[in-house]
């Protein structure tokens, strides 16, 4: 026999956190915190519903069952209805959504066995919680919407820098900056939703990395040109109010300062809002959702609502402006007054007034499109405003047709004059006849 060993042995564990797990892809975003909530649910449920059913005398069909997700008390005969716990969707940051519920079902003999499963494990219908039909519905907004944009903000921004008449102009200046900036905004939109978001898109893996490439993207997007989008904007406001206050404005005028803020500014918040975002909150799928820390997002929330608020009192002022103004003048109609309103309704787009409508973040899919059809055909709407109806740029169109046909009638009218010389010239060099005469 051989000699048992007696002394103590000492069983170490050697579990590596799921912060320190080198994986690739790596692990999804929040996913240490996710299975932290799920097993804080599952340890509840087993403390105090499942050790209670077995403490107690219970002659339900169904007992108290953790499907892995969620926790099911005992249960009569029937359809029983759970609500949709928040870490199956992928983050701590969701809001509760009170009209999504899990489903199982509940029979004579226990709880429902299905084909499906082989008739051996129980089954529970998660159907009911699945958002991809709101991230795709919103996905398909945008992408339309900003499309739309995009086809008819080209021309817009062509026909601002082409035409010499208002190419200097002050006001067309403000107007082809303001388009520029909605134009990069979405393509900026449909290249990220097609590099990343889309089914199949092939660079995916990278929002699961949190790559830095995609973070700089999205961050360009949805920080950089959002904040210009606002700047511009703004400055479309204030310069009408001065244009309609002072009644004094410089042909001549560069608008350099316009530039240098409406560009810049918005550049030097959004270097900070990386750098600082990277030192307190470098986690997330590439930025695309707000930073946990509250503060840090503020850095672009507080110049958006600021924006915004001046452009509202902006547009109050101006109506009061123009109507004063029509005041005084006893010989306009009324219609010169319906004029001034419907002028000042379609300055909307233009001050960027109408995202107030949406600035409160609902879950509903009805309120995720609207807000992202908003935003998307804002581009559309602006580049018909101070384009396409625009009478300065209508007058130039004309008056470049005008001139392209009569420069075209005058090129005919040459073309046939030398076409006629050119045969009076074969005329008079043809040989004369010669008669035959015969000796």
């Amino acid at each position: 026999m051989g000699q048992g060993y007696h002394g103590s042995s000492t069983m170490v564990s050697r579990i590596t956190p799921l912060n320190r797990l080198d994986l690739d892809p790596p692990l999804p975003f929040q996913f240490e915190l996710i299975v932290k909530d799920c097993c804080s649910a599952a340890r509840y449920c087993c403390r105090n519903t499942l050790v209670k059913y077995h403490h107690r005398h219970d002659d339900s069909p169904c007992p108290a069952t953790w499907d892995g997700w969620n926790c099911f008390d005992s249960s009569d005969e029937g359809l029983v209805v759970k609500q949709c716990p928040n870490y199956i969707y992928g983050g701590t940051n969701v809001k509760t959504d009170y009209d999504r519920h899990s489903k199982k079902l509940c029979k004579g003999s226990g709880w429902d066995l299905p084909e499906k499963t082989g008739g051996m494990k129980e089954y529970t219908d998660y159907a009911g919680c699945m958002q991809n039909d709101d991230a795709e519905a919103r996905l398909l907004a945008g992408m339309l919407t900003y499309s739309a944009s995009v086809i008819f903000l080209v021309p817009a921004v062509f026909l601002l820098n082409w035409l010499r008449p208002i190419r200097y102009q002050p006001m067309f200046i403000l107007h082809r900056h303001l388009l520029i900036s909605c134009l990069l905004y979405g393509v900026f939109y449909l290249s990220t939703a097609t590099l990343f978001v889309v089914s199949f898109a092939p660079l995916s893996s990278q929002v699961y990395q949190n790559h830095i490439f995609c973070r700089l993207l999205f961050s360009i997007q949805l920080r950089y040109l959002r904040l210009t989008n606002f700047s511009w904007m703004l400055a479309e406001a204030v310069y009408l109010f001065r244009l309609l206050h002072t009644a004094q404005h410089s042909e001549g005028e560069t608008m350099r300062s316009y530039k240098i803020i409406c560009w810049g500014l918005p550049g030097a918040i959004t270097f900070v809002y990386f750098v600082v975002r990277g030192l307190n909150d470098d986690v997330g799928m590439c930025w695309i959702e707000n930073s946990t820390v509250a503060w840090v997002e503020w850095m672009i929330f507080a110049p958006s609502l600021l924006a915004m608020g001046v452009n509202l009192l902006l547009l109050g002022l101006v109506v009061i402006i123009l109507v004063k103004k029509l005041r005084c003048n006893p010989h306009l109609e009324r219609i010169q007054y319906r004029k001034a309103v419907r002028g000042a309704f379609m300055l909307i787009p233009v001050f960027g007034v109408q995202q107030l409508l949406t600035i409160y973040r609902f879950s509903n899919t009805y309120y995720q499109v609207t807000d992202q059809s908003l935003n998307g055909l804002q581009g559309f709407f602006v580049s018909f405003i101070v384009c396409y109806t625009n009478r300065s740029v209508i007058e130039c169109l004309q008056k470049w047709w005008n001139s392209h046909q009569e420069k075209s009638a005058l090129g005919a009218e040459c073309r046939q004059r030398m076409s006629i010389q050119e045969s009076g010239k074969l005329i008079l060099k043809s040989p004369p006849l010669t008669e035959h005469v015969q000796l």
